[in-house]
């Protein structure tokens, strides 16, 4: 959005959103489970940079006022929430959750919290949309919605969530965004910068948890490891669905065994993986990777890979090549000098 300033400036303003990903969150596989509300403070990472995130926690405060308690880093912004996501259980149709936030930056922030809807990007960022499928943006209120942050502080933001009557049952969604406006450069350019914590809402009814996988992809011919395999994982039922910790995906395959970093596929939403495999030496391998649902159908998908070590066999093939032509070469000297000596021999007897 432009913005016309005196003089005939413009001022350009953008927006910066990092979304928070927990992979010590518990796995959400079937409506009914919940993530604990007593959040730890986790540095936000930019969505997408890592399936799994990184996260440092400290013990739960006892006081929801501002504290100073926290050690800040070199840096203007540098802010952070926890916990990096809420996921609401049937059974809580009504609640309120806390979500810490702190300024570890060295610069007083003003903090404003907005719900957001948004649907699940490819490569696990939160895309938002301002009518996105399965909001939940008209279901929570949080308070409050305005505050101020000095560097090391914290506040705590209540969200209170009730669901409408007769919703649709399954999975609904919306991100609470904690944006900090930044001021005016030099190129008359504003950045916003935020953080966004999703909250996911499971609606008591008729759940469908079913995941599919397809598109396993990985190169058909290779030298050695390691082999970089990628696949599609889509969720066609009503819950979204967690590959985390004891149900993360592996590949099924010849030589190390490997697996797919942590990740959640929101509903109706399509995730793209990718781990790295490391093969045999030498095989025609298969690696093969299963989604087990929780009715108990399956769907695998295979891929081929035949790796041969040219490198190693022209190593080889070298290493051979230079015996062969020592021994040829020895042979032919020990040729020579049998000949040398027989022709002395020779004119020996004929003196």
């Amino acid at each position: 959005m432009a913005h016309p300033l005196r003089g005939g400036a413009v001022l350009a303003t953008a927006t910066l959103l990092w979304a928070c990903t927990a992979p010590a969150a518990p796995a959400v596989t079937a409506p009914g489970t919940t993530t604990p509300t007593t959040p730890t403070p986790t540095t936000a990472t930019p969505a997408g940079s890592t399936p799994a995130g990184s996260s440092t926690t400290t013990p739960p405060w006892s006081n929801p006022a501002q504290t100073t308690s926290y050690s800040t880093v070199p840096a203007g912004f540098s802010l952070t929430v926890s916990p990096t996501r809420i996921v609401v259980g049937p059974q809580e149709s009504t609640g309120t959750h806390e979500v810490l936030v702190v300024n570890r930056g060295q610069a007083r922030a003003t903090v404003t919290v907005q719900e957001r809807d948004f649907v699940g990007g490819a490569d696990g960022s939160l895309v938002f949309q301002e009518r996105a499928p399965y909001s939940a943006s008209e279901w929570v209120a949080v308070s409050p919605t305005t505050f101020d942050l000095g560097p090391g502080t914290s506040q705590v933001v209540r969200a209170a969530v009730a669901v409408p009557p007769a919703p649709e049952p399954g999975d609904h969604q919306v991100a609470l965004v904690f944006l900090v406006e930044a001021g005016v450069t030099e190129a008359n350019v504003r950045v916003n910068r935020g953080v966004a914590t999703p909250i996911y809402i499971t609606v008591s009814g008729p759940a469908h948890d079913f995941s599919t996988i397809t598109d396993l992809a990985a190169p058909g011919f290779v030298l050695d490891g390691p082999v970089r395999l990628s696949a599609k994982v889509h969720d066609e039922g009503t819950v979204h669905r967690d590959f985390r910790g004891p149900t993360a995906l592996r590949v099924s395959a010849s030589g190390e065994s490997a697996t797919f970093p942590d990740f959640t596929v929101l509903r109706g939403g399509t995730r793209d993986i990718s781990t790295d495999w490391e093969p045999p030496l030498f095989c025609v391998c298969y690696p093969s990777v299963t989604v087990t649902n929780a009715n108990g159908v399956t769907r695998t998908v295979q891929a081929q890979v035949v790796v041969v070590p040219l490198h190693l066999i022209g190593v080889v093939l070298g290493a051979l090549l230079v015996l062969w032509l020592a021994y040829r070469l020895a042979r032919r000297r020990y040729r020579a000098a049998v000949a040398t000596a027989a022709a002395r021999v020779n004119e020996s007897g004929d003196a």
